[in-house]
């Protein structure tokens, strides 16, 4: 999934408490509020983020940079001012599936993101968004339903319970194309105005608007928001011989080549839902033919390859740098980390879990091209361990199954 942020607003509320900063850079425990929104939409699936930016531009994009965690990150500025739904026009031209997450970038609303985009797609709206019933409606949207249609629309002033609109939404990239001015306001043409039908999903997640004074300094003081866990698929990758060709303690960028299709099939697996994680022995460090720096420049090499072509980055690179007869002394030891041993793999579950998301080993997938990756798999606990590439002869007999390159597994997937 793809997501658009709108995050392009003056923030004209909230100018007293956070002065010269964009409103969705406001510091929370530390760190901007832009960064709980990223966190959010990481666990939930995303691979690729639009912010839309127009006040103080320049700030979010060099806070926040091109890549978070495993997602891209790119940007659709507004020369003036387009309003919501302007701006939302503008940003859907840029994606590339056929429809994507849009979020305002001064709330927060916890939603099952994957839930919602199930029944985006049954119920066959072209635009869901997510409600919240609340005690108190007075500064928000007011959404009356019928049998999980939207059939009513105020934009604040309800004092009163009820449903409010929650900021989020599932949009098909083309449904706004009929809508001819540059500059229009979402909340009254669609929700309002009635331009489509509008599918809504209840959801009682943990939600703050940020961009109320009160409500900013409550989430100062909690300095957290409460995000749900959310469970997901991964593949672990072996590197050298798996998703590249093995050239022998590869670590010149210069010296990289993708196997056939391999980018694409990397880029196949995020967009299915999976975490998508290299574990390799590097053992050439131990070695002394290069060092920790290599490698990493390497890493971030083949992520630009990957955002290039595809929009995509790999969610994490995990390596050993270990050898029991390691030319430097810090490096040669029996560690728990080389494969076939586990260490990388369990080491990235205790990681990811740290930011909110559960890998569901059992129902993972280890790929290698070596009896090692496999094992690594197996002691790790992933119950699909699959054998990669035309040397299987140290590794068949343990292989849940065979493919010759990685891109035939991905399309079976």
């Amino acid at each position: 999934m793809e997501a658009i942020v709108l995050a392009g607003g003056f923030g004209t509320r909230l100018k007293t408490c956070i002065d010269n900063l964009p409103k969705p850079l406001a510091p929370i425990g530390g760190k901007p509020f832009l960064h709980y929104l990223l966190d959010y939409l990481y666990t939930n699936g995303i691979h690729r983020v639009i912010i839309s930016t127009g006040y103080l531009a320049e700030c979010i994009e060099n806070t926040i940079g091109r890549t978070y965690r495993g997602m891209v990150i790119d940007y659709c500025r507004e020369d003036s001012p387009l309003g919501t739904g302007g701006a939302i026009k503008k940003a859907l031209g840029m994606c590339c599936g056929d429809y994507a997450v849009a979020l305002n970038g001064d709330s927060f609303f916890d939603v099952d993101l994957f839930e919602m985009q199930k029944l985006h797609e049954k119920a066959g709206c072209p635009i869901t968004l997510a409600a919240r019933e609340v005690p108190w409606a007075e500064h928000s949207g007011f959404l009356t339903t019928d049998n999980g249609r939207l059939v009513g629309f105020r934009e604040k002033g309800v004092k009163s319970s009820g449903l409010i609109n929650g900021g989020i939404y599932f949009i098909n990239k083309n449904v706004l194309d009929g809508v001819t001015e540059e500059k229009f306001s979402f909340e009254k043409l669609v929700l309002e105005g009635g331009y489509c039908s509008v599918g809504v999903l209840e959801s009682n997640g943990y939600f703050i608007d940020i961009g109320i004074p009160e409500n900013y300094h409550k989430a100062e003081a909690e300095k957290e928001f409460l995000v749900s866990k959310r469970t997901r698929k991964a593949v672990f990758l072996d590197r050298d011989g798996t998703i590249n060709h093995d050239s022998g303690h590869l670590y010149r960028t210069e010296d990289f080549k993708f196997l056939p299709d391999a980018d694409k099939a990397i880029a196949g697996l995020k967009k299915k839902g999976y975490l998508v994680i290299i574990v390799t022995n590097q053992a050439g460090i131990a070695k002394s033919l290069y060092k920790t720096e290599d490698v990493d420049i390497l890493h971030g090499y083949i992520d630009s390859l990957l955002c290039e072509k595809h929009s995509v980055i790999a969610d994490g690179y995990y390596y050993c740098p270990h050898h029991p007869e390691a030319a430097i002394e810090e490096y040669r030891t029996e560690c728990s980390c080389r494969k076939p041993k586990p260490g990388l793999i369990l080491k990235a579950v205790s990681d990811f879990s740290q930011i909110g998301i559960e890998i569901d080993t059992e129902n993972s997938l280890t790929v290698g091209n070596r009896r090692s990756d496999l094992l690594a798999g197996i002691n790790a606990g992933t119950s699909k361990n699959i054998l990669i590439g035309s040397d299987e002869s140290d590794a068949a007999d343990i292989a849940s199954a065979h493919y010759q390159t990685l891109f035939d597994l991905e399309q079976v997937l």
